[in-house]
């Protein structure tokens, strides 16, 4: 196959697995007919230098990856909870891959890309794990707490600490049924995926789950995640699990928290949900947590969550939890996406695509996170 009808086979790929039109893709490129790119994917017509650069960018692809016919080209592996991958999750995987792009360029062209290297993550170790298995994880989970600095509440300042001091972007879209979580590390960074529609403290345990992930990024192997064991989870995830509840729930706060409420040496199912909405966890997540710190009895706790007992106060109490407004995206995003908009770095119609909206809602959303297009943002201090 040449040259010409490799970029050709290649841009077509990339349409269709966007699910594209030849007419949507002529429209963005200003081609008066569609016919043009399917000359163009048909390999009849030769693509010029300034077409191949714009459906690059439309495609969020390197020019490379259509010259070099994919050779050399490694595209980040986005590592995602479940294994098996449906047509819906193919395409949150484009988009979130696009979103990563976008914000490498954001922290670019705001010249805040210099962040990256200076707070890196806890190092783990591989033998540590096989070697010590999950006292090694709890070790790790309070390194992580101490080295992050999330206080006595992790859960109201992890999100913020990984995307403002790590530079890691937390990004929350609607998956439906795609999928919980997922995690990446390539060119642009490392990044968080979160199913914004999941219940907040369920987000926040996928949000620990996968930082756990990027810790490890480099020490397990996809097979070691995925194998499934007698407990229809990986060695890697139970670890994976555990860390979660580790560092969502430090085990001296816990324990505090635990014996103010006890009282004759027994502890209320509203006490209980009380802890679980204090710390922003699952009731589920309390519980095994109190179990593995032993201020429970694991029977107890058993029976408890089949009988749904506590499920049904835990329902109860935090209905005000769910009324909040699920994320948007993510706040370090928006923010960076707004100062470009503000130096005059990207068009109005560019914020429109970074932050997924059409041109006509930008001004709205602007102003519900205090931006106004009419203000002067200039004006500033002389440093003393």
């Amino acid at each position: 196959m040449d040259k010409n009808k490799t970029i050709a086979y290649l841009l077509k790929k990339e349409r269709e697995s966007l699910h594209y039109t030849l007419k949507y893709i002529s429209e963005k490129m200003g081609f008066s007919h569609y016919q043009t790119l399917s000359s163009i994917e048909s390999g009849e017509r030769e693509i010029k230098a300034w077409e191949l650069a714009k459906l690059a960018e439309i495609y969020d692809r390197k020019i490379d990856y259509f010259i070099g016919g994919q050779k050399g080209f490694s595209q980040p592996k986005v590592l995602w909870r479940e294994p098996s991958k449906t047509e819906k999750t193919m395409e949150a995987e484009r988009k979130f891959l696009t979103f990563c792009q976008n914000y490498k360029r954001l922290l670019e062209i705001t010249n805040e890309d210099d962040i990256k290297s200076v707070f890196p993550l806890p190092q783990s170790d591989k033998k540590e794990f096989k070697k010590r298995s999950f006292y090694y994880v709890a070790e790790l989970a309070e390194e992580c707490q101490r080295v992050l600095s999330l206080g006595r509440r992790p859960a109201h300042s992890l999100p913020n600490i990984l995307e403002q001091i790590y530079n890691i972007l937390v990004l929350y879209m609607d998956l439906g049924m795609a999928g919980s979580g997922a995690s990446i590390s390539g060119d642009f960074g490392k990044a968080i995926l979160i199913n914004a529609i999941d219940a907040p403290w369920r987000r926040n345990y996928d949000l620990a789950h996968e930082l756990f992930h990027l810790i490890t990024w480099d020490i397990f192997s996809e097979e070691e995640i995925y194998s499934k064991s007698k407990n229809d989870k990986s060695e890697v995830e139970q670890w994976a699990d555990a860390f979660a509840s580790a560092i969502l729930l430090p085990a001296e706060e816990v324990r505090r928290e635990f014996s103010k409420r006890l009282k004759d040496n027994q502890i209320t199912y509203i006490n209980l949900v009380e802890i679980a909405r204090e710390f922003k966890v699952s009731i589920e997540a309390l519980l095994w947590r109190l179990v593995n710190l032993n201020l429970l009895k694991r029977k107890d706790v058993e029976r408890c969550i089949h009988e749904s007992e506590i499920k049904d106060v835990n329902k109860k109490l935090r209905v005000a939890d769910w009324a909040d407004e699920n994320p948007y995206l993510s706040t370090r995003y928006i923010a960076l996406a707004i100062k470009a908009l503000q130096m005059g770095r990207i068009s109005k119609a560019k914020f429109a695509e970074y932050v997924n909206k059409s041109f006509s809602e930008v001004s709205s959303f602007l102003k519900k996170y205090g931006y106004d297009e009419n203000e002067d943002y200039s004006i500033a201090f002389t440093a003393s």
